[in-house]
């Protein structure tokens, strides 16, 4: 009898050591980045900005397992601890006298009832171990430890964050979701009596079986609820008439922005700054309109919407479609490089002005012009001659911005442009002066950078796509002054048949934009409200006919324009940023009193800009008693009179003469003059169809007179034509012209293989 008292007493011990030893060496939070031991488990879930599901991917084990990082509702915690545990909050982690009622009624009858706790619940999910008396024995240690290590409403999360709801359903926020489409704070009695239910028995959670087991369940369930007093008579019949849910797997919202953050971000729930409502209206706007496109033979289209003021993303549609596959849907167009066309103008144009190169009334060329062995066209092939800047601007010509940013440096631009958005590329020489016309290639997501900053008065910054960034810092780029200036030009863009009904409702700063080859159409706006950018175009790279800024992305910026409401009326007047200043009323360039008989008229100039030029096109002269030009050597110079006259260049002067306008002599600069090539160009040789080396010159002949040609100082012959073809050997080259009047001109080029 001794002996076998010493045995107990000894596997007691051994039992008490065991136990303890158990006790310590679990440490659920070992090796965890997180506090949450089920960390690794969850699925990746992205939310919107009033944290509604955007989007859920399958975790590792090929479950839907959303985690609630709320507080759970009050109804909720009751349905489940009414039906689970109702000593929970008094336990240490088992209850004793649910274990000998449970040993009790296992030995005595066929009935089986459960002893289990939430917190040993809660571990049986965690270690996974089978349904034996020792794993059980484990588990109360285990409970015990679990209830050293966190909050009872800690464990309870935990549990309800990892049940089992049926199929590959895990966590009851992933349930409600999946079942209801609710958040689980939102649920009636009847939906969490259900959910509470479920855990006990997953399997019974089906489509088309067990239905009548379910219903019962749930409703003795809301029985026991309401005699507590927790519901009254009427809520209880009202969630007893409730039929069982179907599950309601929804596609992903926001599919191209979900999988970006998902990569790059290590959080389970990543809560963006996504509005659910305007994300679904783009998506919508983008798949009817792909219908348009596709009989064109455009293939995609993407788009964002950002909040102006905060530069939150609320809209991000990476593509038409995600789930076309065949249109490739799953590529996101919003992080593709493209040549942005004409959309960089406005950002020239501010930064002209508040370099003192122009006010919007400044006039500008819009005439064939050659910048060394570059000659832009207009996308119309038709020029305007002498326009203002804003014209320019509303009309998106070319020549004038080419001109403009020759003047204004293309390394200075594009250096201006990496400072916004932060490129690695160095090489602006690769660029030249076609930048400005697209040639460096930027995303939607650049684009709507640029225009943000607009937006916000000349200070630019990063896009936010999380509502915990809170630090979004911006620089100043661009002058109060010179950003409402631009925005103001901007208003006033032709909108193609939308002109009555936007007129007066939807004002918006835009600008379109179409790349060399007809490959990408863009369309770029911002108000006070929100800024969108729009691109449209063919993922593969082919070019199509039909794809111009204007008539594709532009139609499609008016159509989600006007279905987002209200978009924050004009932008303000920065009135402590601009002043008024004198310019020369012919020009437009600044006033100055050495001027004769020249007129001066006030425009609005931002007040940090650098002073405004002198016009480039006035010059003072002196004229004899006949108006004739002459200088200080003329006998007649005592008696001569100073006066102002508009000088311009030849190349608009022979423009003008082509298109038959009269321009009278006083304003002409000079009568013959290259236009191309200019002089010290390097030209490589080419050769034609026919196997020859000819060079085709092109001179400006105002007067149309009889012109001699002298090639390194060798008569060559005479025209009237105002082209020449030149068959040229490899080296150094000098080349003359003079005409009957003895004007003349020359250049020099080397050509080169």
């Amino acid at each position: 009898m001794r002996f076998f008292l010493r045995f107990i007493l000894a596997l007691f011990i051994i039992f008490i050591c065991y136990g303890l030893y158990i006790f310590f060496s679990f440490n659920p939070k070992s090796s965890l980045a997180s506090n949450d031991p089920f960390y690794d488990r969850y699925s990746k879930s992205v939310f919107d900005r009033d944290k509604k599901i955007l989007s859920i991917f399958l975790n590792n084990e090929e479950q839907w397992h959303i985690k609630e990082d709320e507080n759970i509702s009050k109804k909720f915690k009751i349905a489940i601890l009414n039906y689970e545990d109702k000593n929970f909050y008094s336990h240490i982690g088992f209850d004793i006298l649910a274990i000998f009622r449970s040993l009790y009624n296992n030995l005595s009858s066929d009935k089986r009832s459960g002893a289990s706790t939430i917190t040993m619940q809660t571990i049986k999910i965690l270690t996974k171990q089978k349904r034996t008396y020792f794993n059980k024995f484990k588990e109360i240690v285990y409970a015990i430890k679990l209830e050293t290590l966190y909050s009872k409403d800690e464990i309870l999360q935990m549990y309800i964050n990892n049940a089992p709801y049926g199929g590959n359903i895990v966590g009851a926020k992933t349930a409600a979701y999946l079942y209801f489409n609710k958040n689980i704070n939102n649920l009636t009695w009847g939906e969490c009596a259900l959910l509470a239910i479920l855990p006990n028995a997953p399997g019974l959670m089906h489509l088309s079986k067990n239905t009548n087991i379910l219903i019962q369940k749930r409703n003795k369930l809301l029985m026991k609820l309401k005699n507590k007093g927790y519901i009254d008579e009427n809520n209880l019949m009202l969630a007893m008439n409730e039929k069982l849910p179907k599950i309601n797997r929804d596609k992903n919202i926001a599919p191209h922005l979900s999988i970006r953050l998902a990569n790059e971000l290590n959080d389970i729930n990543i809560y963006t700054t996504i509005n659910k409502n305007i994300q679904l209206k783009l998506e919508s706007h983008l798949k009817s309109y792909h219908q348009r496109l596709v009989e064109l033979g455009i293939e995609n289209v993407s788009a964002i919407i950002v909040d102006t003021k905060t530069s939150q993303v609320l809209a991000y549609a990476g593509s038409q479609d995600f789930f076309d596959i065949d249109g490739y849907g799953q590529i996101d167009g919003i992080k593709a490089k493209r040549s942005p066309g004409s959309v960089l103008k406005p950002l020239l144009y501010a930064l002209a002005i508040d370099d003192g190169l122009i006010t919007e009334q400044s006039k500008l060329i819009d005439a064939p012009t050659f910048f060394s062995n570059f000659k832009p066209q207009n996308a119309s092939k038709k020029y305007y001659g002498l326009i203002s800047a804003r014209f320019s601007l509303i009309q998106s010509l070319n020549v004038p911005f080419v001109s403009l940013l020759q003047d204004y440096g293309y390394e200075r631009f594009f250096f201006k442009l990496k400072d916004i958005l932060n490129f690695k590329d160095n090489d602006f020489k690769r660029y030249g002066l076609s930048l400005i016309l697209g040639t460096k290639e930027i995303s939607v997501e650049d684009v709507a950078k640029i225009y943000l900053g607009f937006g916000n008065y000349g200070e630019f910054g990063d896009l936010s796509y999380l509502m915990s960034s809170k630090n979004n810092t911006k620089k100043r780029i661009l002058t109060k002054g010179s950003s409402y200036l631009t925005l103001d030009a901007m208003r006033y863009l032709n909108r193609f048949g939308l002109e009555n009904y936007y007129k007066n409702k939807k004002i918006i700063s835009w600008k379109t934009g179409t790349s060399y080859g007809r490959k990408d159409a863009w369309a770029a706006g911002t108000s006070p409200k929100y800024t969108i950018v729009l691109w449209a175009g063919n993922f593969n790279g082919e070019s199509n006919p039909n794809l111009f800024g204007v008539n594709i992305a532009g139609d499609l910026l008016f159509n989600i324009l006007g279905d987002l409401g209200d978009l924050g009326g004009e932008f303000d007047i920065p009135k402590e940023s601009l002043k008024d200043i004198k310019i020369d009323s012919i020009t437009g360039y600044r006033y100055s009193s050495d001027y004769k008989n020249i007129p001066f008229k006030e425009t609005l100039y931002p007040n940090d800009a650098k002073n405004l030029r002198k016009s480039p096109f006035l010059k003072n002269i002196f004229v004899n008693q006949n108006g004739e030009e002459i200088n200080s050597i003329n006998k007649d110079f005592i008696n001569a009179k100073e006066l102002t006259r508009l000088s311009l260049p030849l190349n608009l002067l022979e423009y003008y003469r082509e298109q038959n306008i009269n321009i009278s002599q006083e304003k002409i600069k000079k009568n013959l003059k290259f236009l191309y090539p200019k002089n010290n160009l390097k030209i490589i040789r080419t050769k034609d169809f026919e196997g020859n080396n000819e060079l085709i010159i092109r001179i400006a002949n105002i007067n149309n007179n009889e012109v001699f040609w002298y090639l390194d100082k060798n008569y060559i012959g005479s025209s009237f034509s105002t082209t020449r073809a030149i068959d040229l050997d490899i080296g150094f080259h000098t080349l003359t012209i003079i005409n009957t009047k003895g004007e003349s001109d020359s250049i020099k080029f080397n050509i080169i293989k």
